[in-house]
């Protein structure tokens, strides 16, 4: 939700994030995790919608009731409370007493790939919104259909009039590169970047390969038509001489 969705350039789906943790697990190299066990949950653009599609689509039908929830220390605590309220909370206002009994638990991993500065930036940032998550919002909507309504009317994702505004009216540029958004993978200097740096390695930007791809193409056409030219001459040359 904070940066544009990566599309993969092989078949032009998106690369979710989920996806990539269930290669991740498959595709592990010392302890990969069978097919049977591994689910992705691809409808969520954040923390709430992912707690919420993970219950409806997933645990509620499958029967799930012990969960661990695994995800940076930044962000633990803002999951904590997005996970309690919602897997706790009772499907419609006429069944408060049946709160899905889940038991759910946590756990955190270490915050790495982050510089100490994006990672306070962070840390900033979810615990503004674990504050919002436990003052309002676990306190406005009780329900699953309540949470549902939420998400449908004004979560920006999930609102058929915001989702219809922002897929038709013209969106300037995100706003400034501050930390919080190059935390998150945005570019510090912006577009036409030919050069990035990637695990201490420098490799080429998307920017430069395609220009690099155009020039190619362009030279390859330039020689092509000049050999044709060469041919022509030698053979105009030959016709000549012969006449």
């Amino acid at each position: 939700a904070h940066l544009p969705q990566f599309i993969t350039p092989h078949n032009g789906l998106p690369l979710w994030e989920s996806t990539a943790s269930a290669a991740y697990l498959l595709q592990h190299g010392n302890y990969p995790i069978p097919e049977k066990y591994v689910y992705a949950e691809t409808t969520s653009y954040d923390t709430i919608s992912n707690a919420f599609y993970t219950r409806t689509s997933f645990t509620d039908i499958a029967g799930w009731r012990k969960l661990l929830v695994v995800t940076n220390e930044f962000h633990i605590e803002r999951s904590k409370a997005i996970f309690d309220w919602i897997f706790h909370a009772p499907a419609t206002s006429s069944a408060t007493n049946d709160d899905g009994g889940y038991e759910m638990y946590y756990l955190s991993c270490n915050n790495i790939g982050l510089t100490s500065e994006a990672i306070q930036a962070r840390k900033e940032h979810e615990k503004r919104g674990e504050i919002n998550v436990k003052s309002k919002l676990a306190r406005e909507y009780l329900t699953l259909k309540e949470i549902w309504e939420f998400l449908t009317t004004y979560h920006d994702f999930y609102a058929a009039s915001k989702l219809a505004k922002r897929g038709t009216a013209h969106e300037g540029s995100p706003g400034g590169n501050n930390l919080l958004k190059l935390s998150y993978g945005q570019s510090n200097s912006g577009e036409g970047k030919l050069l990035e740096c990637n695990r201490g390695k420098v490799v080429l930007s998307l920017d430069s390969f395609v220009l690099i791809t155009v020039s190619l193409i362009v030279l390859g056409v330039a020689c092509s038509m000049r050999c044709k030219n060469a041919r022509w001459d030698v053979t105009n040359r030959n016709v000549l001489k012969f006449n």
